[in-house]
């Protein structure tokens, strides 16, 4: 597929939001309907994405003339591991975005996901190739659940794109620097000159000799004096 193609997915109401996998110029979009014959299977919808994919879903929305039609569809979504997908345990995961506004003005509120390898801030998540990862929703609004406790989201990151093995960098060697100006490949190599210090031989030094000297003809001054 050239990239500049642009392909929707379509599925029931039973998604209960809306994805949106943008690649560079290709976008993959899933969009709730309404219901229909052709729902999702029970282990849920299925993806495959490339490092430095971003992931962008959409909370449900509603406008003006909706508002007073019954409660907005709110819910949570959470990052599980495997046994938390098959289970649709929360508790095996943590919390990864929130959907509690479904009366936003102007727009509806959008989580994105980028599924890079590395991660800037402390707080992100970093991904790795080959892996899968699981995302489970639970509904904090129980008439809009459509039949289920929850819905799954199986993501597979699959390899990394040109671009970013190209900014890769190379391992290289350290380099011992062990004062401005001096570099070496091999600190074994480096054997650098240690002057020898040698002790006096009278086991005093000057200083205290000059000291000495100075207090014995002040106390003999003293004694002519008197």
């Amino acid at each position: 597929m050239e990239r500049n193609d642009a392909r929707t997915l379509t599925a029931d109401a039973s998604t209960a939001f809306a994805l949106r996998l943008m690649y560079e110029r290709r976008v993959f979009s899933i969009k709730p309907l309404k219901p229909s014959k052709n729902s999702l299977r029970r282990e849920g919808y299925t993806m495959q994405v490339n490092v430095n994919d971003y992931l962008d879903i959409y909370c449900p929305h509603y406008n003006d003339s909706q508002r007073m039609v019954g409660t907005g569809e709110q819910y949570i979504l959470y990052m599980v591991s495997y046994r938390g997908y098959r289970n649709c345990d929360p508790q095996l995961g943590f919390k990864r975005w929130e959907c509690n506004r479904p009366h936003a003005p102007h727009a509806p509120i959008k989580f994105s996901e980028k599924f890079q390898r590395y991660s800037a801030f402390s707080l992100g998540y970093e991904f790795h190739v080959g892996q899968e990862y699981y995302y489970i929703c639970e509904w904090t609004t129980p008439t809009h659940h459509h039949g289920r406790s929850c819905l799954r989201l199986r993501v597979y990151v699959c390899c990394s794109t040109a671009s970013d093995v190209d900014d890769e960098p190379e391992p290289t060697e350290p380099d011992y620097t062990l004062r401005p100006g001096l570099k070496i490949d091999d600190i074994d190599e480096y054997n650098p000159f240690v002057p020898k210090l040698e002790k006096s031989v009278s086991g005093s030094s000057p200083s205290r000799d000059r000291l000495l000297l100075t207090v014995t003809m002040l106390f003999l001054a003293a004694l002519f004096i008197s």
